[in-house]
Formats: structure tokens, C-alpha cells, sequence
């Protein structure tokens, strides 16, 4: 297993490379009780770039990103300064807070070195030095995490450094709910191939957060932007929710073609956290998020078209990063997730000639080291909707107590399904437009490309009331970007309901200009009012004469 400290997925040697160490300056600062002198309020100044080389964007955001974790470990009052104008020495004074941190990045030999200084205003003293050595510039900004660590130990005396730690013993298989059409599964938890020691009880785990409550005669009305990121310069293509805490707080994942970026919210708040990158030879088409080792932590699994083949692959969740698990599947990776939040792990295989994929869905078992096949879901892969696409953008969904299949179509037409997989109704709206696609297949004579593959988004279906499911899902009018042409006219989130023989329409966000490319629930449990969903939206695709921009958006339930 590789190890990543914060998932460069492309540097298999980052783990022998990387090294982080912190000095003080100061000999009481080896002292937390001295450390502690110090009042928890600091501005930090812009960073500076020493390096030859075009790191502006990552240097940028370390002011923000380390006035978070500050803020998370150690409750400071930080200030961030603003470029130009006043010096940032005159600036922290005139705001009276007592500590000013300055920080720069040069390029040192292979790797760079991140060094800031803390100033004491009051006397002109320097409070603390520390550095910290990253081996390619995807590793600047998961390095600030153990680097806020230290100074909020050194500095606050608080106890915060993100150190290394081993990952807790994988718990007792424990069953997992069926899906629609589907008996019993058992999940296989890591194991070490050398230890005959029993696995701990379930409840060694991290207990399962509160469902929210559904307030009883209350009815969604409308979805409200309640906060967003910065701008990604990036086309992100969808989002899936990590860990997260009973009050949504925790960790989202979105994604590009070449970069997935790892985001944290707090309270309203989108910031950034780290990111994972390949070469411009891969092509992520989907990363979904599910707990493989039983470890209580989701992992990532990540399908990844590299040329013209699938090989989709796994990030086991370590510490504050996560561990490459070595080797690749030819299959196209989606987590099903039941109403209560429990998931299994599907896949298909990728196909040949004509096909993008091909045979049964099925399950996919971990058994520690690697992902094989399971049973196959007794969904017919045949017939339409599923011959027209396969695996994309399914869901299950219980509608009373039935259990079906949620589906979006080549026409971007919301099904349900039976069992089998057989369609027994067809939306006259259109949800889950693609944003992306992948060319498969043949060489076509006339225009010498091959077919368009588009990445549907599939829908979510939430838990509401007593045995009932809303169903949230992306909405795109008049338009989509098949074949990436970009064509749309306006683009939204909604929560439909089923009843009985259709959909009806109970809460939306207002339409936008942008580009919603998927959405994902943030709270465990039933949806009750004040519920939070997270939405990757693109604001403007690249091209030779303008730039990539897009965001993450933050939208609560009124």
C-alpha cells in the first residue's frame, strides 16, 4: 500500500519523499505552559512566493486555509490582511491584535519549504519560527494541517497537532439492508493477513450521528444559498458527501477531469482542504465515498478512464489522508445508498467495441487488499432504460413499501424501475444533465470521432415522514451539455415527491445561469427542516480564450 499524506495521487514516492519537521525560535516555546502567555488572536499577512515557478493560486489560499484550522483547533480570533496598502506590521497594529504570522514559500532543491514567523506587535520579539518541507506543490496545502497544529500548540498551548496515527483494528462484519430485489449482504471488513486476533465489537466504532427530526405537518417550500466556496479553476463535474457530523459540519468531495478537491464545511463556510491530481492522461469519471474497511471513515473509490479503458481505483482513508491500495478494476464504481444511509458498492465492468459497458451489475466485495466481483442485482442490463447506459446514474428508492429503482436516462428523463429494472414511468421533465462525457467505441467514418458517452447525475432519494422518500436531483431547462456543446438556458436544484403515478414538485432553488453539475445531502437521517444539501455548480467552462470557474454551494431546506 502506498501511503498519501493528503492523496497526490500521481507521486507514488511521496510517502519516502515527504517530510514535515516544526522548530521554534524561542526556547520557552519547547514549554506549554509558557506557550500559553500568548492571547489567541493573530493576523496573518498574504504569503509570499519565492519560487521561479507558478504557484500563485496554491499560495494565495494558505492565509484562509490556516485561519481555519486556527480557528478549529484553537478558537483564535484571526484577521486576514489584505494585499497592498498599509505594511502588514501597521495593518495588524491599527486592528490591535497583539500577533502577526508571516509566511513564504520558496523552492527547495525537488520540493518547496513553507516558513512563517510570528511577531509579537507589543514588542517587536518574535514569538515563533516554523516550517514545513512538501515534495511537490500538490502537497503545500494538506502540509498546514499538522504546521496549524504545532503553532496552535507552541503558540495557545492547545493540544491540536494532526500527528500520524495508526488506523483502528476494522470492526465486525455487521449486515447490510437489501436493495430493491436483493437478498441480505454481509460487508468484509480489512483484515491483516498475518493476525489471528478477533475483531473488535461494532460498537468500537464511532456511533451513528441522530436522524433529524421531521417536524410534524411541515412540508419543504423552497432551497436557499446559504453559503459557498471561493472560485475552483477548475470544470468540477460533481460532489459526493464525506464525514460529516449531525449537523452537517465535515468533509465534501468534488471533482474534475484530473483533479479531485477535498473541501471542509463549517457552519456556512466552503473552504478548502487539500487536493488529489493525475496527469492529463486520466479522466476521472466519477468518485463516490463509502466506508470498505469498517474502520467507521469513508474511503474513496474513484473510476478513472485512463486512454480507453476503465481502472477505477481505491484511497483507503489514513489518518488525515488516505493510502493508495495498489492495482486497478475494470469497473465503473457507484455506491448505492439506501434511505437510512446505509451503501453497498456496485460496479460494471467497462466494455468492448461498441460498448461502454457491458454484463450484470454487481456487487463489489472488499476483502482488505482489493476489490472483487459479487453477486449480480437482478436488474436486466438488456433491456432499456439500463442497455442505454448501464450502471450511470442509479439509485434505489422506497415509494411506501415498495422498493424501486431510480434512473436517469440518455434523454435525461427520471425513471422508476421495478425490480428487474423494467421502466414503469418516464418524466416529462429533464434531470441529472451531464456535464461531462467520455468518447467510446468505434471510429465514426463521417466525422472521425467516436460515440459521446454523457455522465448523467444520478438523483438521491432522502428519507421524509413516515416510509416516504423525497427525491433530490439536478434540473437543467431547455438544454444540456450533451456532446459538451453547453447549450442550456437555466439550471436549479429540486425535491420532488412520488405520488403514485408521477412526480410533484415540492421545494426548488432558484434558477441560475450556472451550471448545477450535482448535488449531495450533508445531514444523516430523515430531512427535516433546516436541512443542508451541497451543490457543485460551473460558472464558466475553459477554452482557448477564457478560464474554468466553478463552485461549491452550500443550500439549506426552508
Amino acid at each position: 500500500m502506498r501511503a498519501f499524506s493528503a492523496r497526490p495521487l500521481g507521486r507514488a514516492f511521496l510517502g519516502a519523499s515527504l517530510f514535515l519537521c516544526v522548530v521554534a525560535s524561542q526556547a520557552f516555546l519547547a514549554s506549554p505552559a509558557s506557550a500559553a502567555v500568548y492571547p489567541r488572536r493573530v493576523a496573518i499577512a498574504p504569503f509570499v512566493s519565492l519560487a521561479k515557478e507558478d504557484i500563485g493560486a496554491t499560495v494565495a489560499l494558505l492565509p484562509r486555509l490556516l485561519s481555519s484550522r486556527l480557528m478549529a483547533l484553537a478558537g483564535a480570533d484571526v484577521l486576514l490582511l489584505p494585499a497592498g496598502g498599509k505594511s502588514p506590521e501597521e495593518a495588524a497594529k491599527e486592528a490591535k491584535y497583539p500577533l502577526l504570522l508571516q509566511g513564504t514559500v520558496s523552492k527547495l532543491g525537488k520540493g518547496y519549504s513553507i516558513d512563517t514567523t510570528v511577531t509579537d506587535l507589543s514588542t517587536g520579539a518574535s514569538a515563533g519560527a516554523f516550517f514545513a518541507a512538501a515534495a511537490t506543490e500538490d502537497d503545500i496545502i494538506p502540509q498546514l494541517g499538522v504546521l496549524s497544529g504545532e503553532i496552535a500548540e507552541k503558540l495557545f498551548g492547545v493540544q491540536g497537532a494532526a500527528r500520524p496515527v495508526a488506523p483502528p483494528p476494522a470492526p465486525a462484519a455487521a449486515p447490510v439492508s437489501p436493495l430493491p430485489g436483493a437478498a441480505a449482504v454481509v460487508a468484509l471488513p480489512a483484515a491483516a493477513a498475518t493476525s489471528q486476533a478477533p475483531a473488535p465489537a461494532p460498537s468500537a466504532s464511532p456511533p451513528a450521528p441522530a436522524p433529524l427530526s421531521t417536524p410534524e405537518g411541515w412540508t419543504p417550500s423552497a432551497l436557499k444559498k446559504v453559503g459557498q466556496s471561493d472560485k475552483i479553476a477548475d470544470e468540477i463535474h460533481g460532489v459526493v458527501t464525506g464525514d460529516v457530523d449531525a449537523a452537517g459540519d465535515g468533509e465534501v468531495i468534488t471533482y474534475g477531469r484530473h483533479v479531485i478537491y477535498v473541501y471542509r464545511v463549517k457552519g456556512t463556510e466552503v473552504l478548502p482542504y487539500t487536493r488529489v491530481s493525475r496527469g492529463i492522461d486520466h479522466h476521472f469519471l466519477h468518485v463516490d465515498a463509502i466506508d470498505l474497511d469498517g474502520d467507521g471513515k469513508k474511503d474513496l473509490v474513484v473510476t478513472d478512464l485512463v486512454g480507453d479503458r476503465l481502472d477505477s481505483f481505491v484511497l483507503l482513508r489514513q489518518g488525515d489522508g488516505f493510502a493508495e491500495v495498489p492495482g486497478t478494476v475494470p469497473y465503473y464504481l457507484v455506491v448505492l445508498r439506501e434511505g437510512k444511509g446505509k451503501a453497498v458498492l456496485a460496479g460494471q465492468r467497462g466494455g468492448v467495441g461498441g460498448d461502454p459497458f457491458q454484463g450484470k451489475i454487481r456487487r463489489m466485495k472488499w476483502d482488505g487488499k482489493a476489490l472483487s466481483e459479487g453477486d449480480a442485482f437482478p436488474l436486466d442490463t438488456a433491456i432499456l432504460p439500463l442497455s442505454g447506459g448501464g450502471v450511470l446514474s442509479l439509485a434505489p428508492v422506497r415509494f411506501g413499501n415498495e422498493d424501486r429503482w431510480l434512473y436517469v436516462d440518455m434523454e435525461e428523463r427520471l425513471r422508476v424501475l421495478d425490480a428487474g429494472g423494467k421502466s414503469i414511468y418516464k418524466s416529462k421533465d429533464r434531470y441529472g444533465a451531464p456535464s461531462d462525457g467520455f468518447q467510446y467505441g468505434e471510429i465514426n467514418r463521417m466525422d472521425g470521432r467516436r460515440p459521446m458517452m454523457s455522465l448523467r447525475r444520478p438523483p438521491r432519494a432522502i428519507p421524509w415522514g413516515k416510509g416516504e422518500s423525497l427525491v433530490l436531483v439536478t434540473d437543467v431547462r431547455k438544454g444540456t451539455w450533451e456532446n459538451l456543446t453547453g447549450a442550456y438556458e437555466a439550471g436549479r436544484v429540486v425535491l420532488l415527491q412520488w405520488e403514485g403515478g408521477g412526480f410533484s414538485e415540492r421545494a426548488s432553488s432558484p434558477k441560475s445561469d450556472f451550471f448545477y453539475s450535482g448535488v449531495d445531502v450533508l445531514e444523516p437521517g430523515d430531512l427535516g427542516k433546516g436541512g443542508r444539501f451541497i451543490s457543485s455548480v460551473v460558472e464558466q467552462r475553459g477554452s482557448d480564450f477564457k478560464d474554468k470557474a466553478s463552485r461549491l454551494v452550500l443550500i439549506q431546506v426552508e
